[in-house]
């Protein structure tokens, strides 16, 4: 039978690898949402989308659209609008798509927090 002590620190270090793993994942995920923001301020998207009160008026404002649609959804989007809104005034994403998926990561990073409204 295993000594108890050996268990728990068999446990324990279990426990740690898998939380360091994840903790890789979420630092991964924090370095594209930031590049995505960084990308939308590159290409100037606040000239007609609002952000948290900051930007124009033009486009819809942003603050929870990861909330409203998927990240399929604002990917096809940005790549076609006018495939999928035709009588949108959203110009095409002009990047590579690398800087795509940034800013799709950046964009479902804004979400309604619960209780708001």
């Amino acid at each position: 039978m295993i000594n108890r002590k050996i268990f728990l620190n068999i446990a324990m270090s279990i426990i740690a690898v898998l939380f360091s793993g994840s903790l890789g994942f979420a630092q991964e995920g924090k370095a594209l949402v930031d590049k995505g923001q960084k990308i939308y301020t590159e290409k100037k998207c606040s000239m007609c989308h609002k952000i948290e009160g900051v930007g124009g008026k033009l486009g819809p404002d942003l603050l929870d659209v990861g909330t409203r649609r998927d990240a399929e959804w604002i990917k096809g989007f940005l790549k076609d609008p006018k495939s999928v809104i035709p009588e949108t005034k959203q110009p095409p994403f002009k990047g590579t798509d690398e800087e795509l998926e940034a800013v799709v990561t950046y964009l479902m990073s804004l979400k309604k927090q619960a209780g708001t409204k």
